[in-house]
């Protein structure tokens, strides 16, 4: 029962604690930092993400326009997925702990909450929100009586954003809004927020005590010196200018496309080339007859020069002498150089590409078979097989984070504690080591 403002008495009478949620009186505690904001609050109570509050929004448009980035965060979340969740059992013998894949179906408890929430779907979109924002708000459902979670649910990270720490420094809830550009506070879900550190049963404790059927507990990256949102490395090249270079240039050569003269040849026909041609008739035709028979020479020689047609062809054009006895050239083809035909500005492209995916940590060659302007970038399959293994065998510190969602909730609904999840991913082999050419890599 509630003793006091925000302390409650746990346990029979004969054995009575009285706590302050994460605090049991006469026990030690960690330090508690209070958080200062110093940031515009949205309606006094919700801290902004970015600026103006926009920035996951903004981030999202700009990225589906920045291929590379698509591609990128494409391979990352697919290797921090693997080939989705599984459960895993261990167990110890004389020589070593041995950790085996079971079915979801052998734990009917845990199989009927599988299939009733579509884990392996709710996994791959909290990996998805992890992956772009390094923040994921998993809600999580009670039973009536508190004593189970029956249901969880991703929130999208998007459309989050914290309350102002209170006098302890503690986040008490979110705020949950499709529209935060036109921000309205009956649209606004408010959902109770504990923090990643607190135990699980003292969070069970407090719902039942203060009647809290669902709420969230964030999977977040470290965070170094920000005070509420992630900061996410491989956003940097958004920030810096990067992205920006990227986008520039298409838009910079469409519009010289669109601008210049799409013209390949100039072709000079000398008037005297049709004297000569036509002798004493040139004179005789009318004006109209004269600008057909040179209509019909331009025809003639673009149908010939156009396209594959055109290919490996010789035009052979008469040279003559005017009255003057000075030579004349009756047709004269110049080529029109293509300033921009060079391949001007891949360069550029291509290192601001190397700058994004190397923030991302994924190597180039896995998401090309070619290169961004060169011809480093295409990889054997043995460079490609390498990067993967290498990208797979730094996931485990990202894992921690979204596979503590179902140690939550196996802790509260008091599952075999010896199962745990994984997400485990296929590692292409050669042939002479696997006849199937793959293998399965557990981290």
């Amino acid at each position: 029962m509630e003793i006091s403002q925000g302390i409650y008495s746990v346990g029979g009478r004969s054995n009575q604690t009285a706590i302050f949620f994460n605090k049991v009186k006469g026990e030690p505690q960690h330090s508690n930092l209070k958080i200062t904001n110093t940031e515009s609050l949205i309606d006094n109570q919700w801290l902004p993400w970015g600026d103006n509050n926009l920035y996951p929004q903004e981030f999202a448009a700009k990225l589906k326009m920045t291929g590379v980035a698509v591609g990128g965060l494409e391979v990352l979340t697919a290797a921090h997925f693997g080939t989705g969740f599984r459960l895993y059992q261990g167990q110890e013998t004389e020589e070593a702990i041995i950790f085996k894949e079971r079915l979801v179906s052998s734990f009917p408890e845990i199989s009927a909450f599988y299939y009733r929430t579509k884990f392996d779907i709710f996994n791959s979109e909290i990996v998805t929100d992890y992956e772009t924002f390094r923040i994921a708000f998993p809600e999580y459902l009670l039973s009536p009586n508190g004593d189970k979670i029956i249901s969880v649910r991703r929130l999208k990270a998007a459309e989050v954003r914290f309350q102002v720490p209170d006098n302890n420094g503690v986040m008490n809830n979110i705020g949950v809004n499709t529209d935060w550009g036109n921000y309205k506070a009956e649209n606004t879900a408010v959902i109770p927020c504990f923090g990643a550190n607190i135990p699980i049963d003292e969070i069970k404790t407090f719902c039942k005590l203060t009647g809290i059927v669902r709420f969230t507990i964030p999977v977040i990256d470290t965070l170094l010196i920000e005070k509420s949102y992630p900061s996410v490395g491989w956003h940097a090249s958004f920030k810096n200018g990067w992205v920006d270079v990227v986008l520039a240039i298409p838009a910079f050569k469409k519009a010289m496309f669109e601008q210049q003269l799409s013209v390949k040849y100039l072709i000079h026909v000398a008037d005297d080339y049709f004297k000569h041609i036509y002798q004493e008739d040139w004179d005789a035709f009318s004006a109209d007859e004269k600008q057909k028979k040179r209509q019909e020479l331009v025809d003639l020689i673009d149908s010939e020069l156009k396209g594959s047609k055109g290919g490996g062809k010789s035009i052979i054009s008469p040279f003559f002498r005017d009255e003057n006895g000075k030579e004349i050239k009756g047709i004269q083809i110049d080529e029109i150089k293509q300033p921009q035909g060079n391949g001007d500005f891949l360069l550029d492209s291509s290192a601001a590409n190397y700058e994004l995916l190397t923030a991302m940590g994924v190597d180039p060659c896995l998401i090309t078979g070619g290169a961004f302007g060169g011809k480093t970038l295409s990889g054997s399959g043995s460079d490609k097989r390498e990067a993967w293994t290498i990208l797979c065998a730094k996931l485990p510190i990202k894992q921690i984070r979204t596979l503590q969602i179902f140690e939550n909730i196996k802790f509260w609904n008091s599952w075999d504690p010896t199962v745990f999840g994984k997400f485990p991913n296929i590692n292409l082999t050669t042939l002479d080591k696997n006849k199937n050419g793959q293998e399965k890599v557990v981290n």
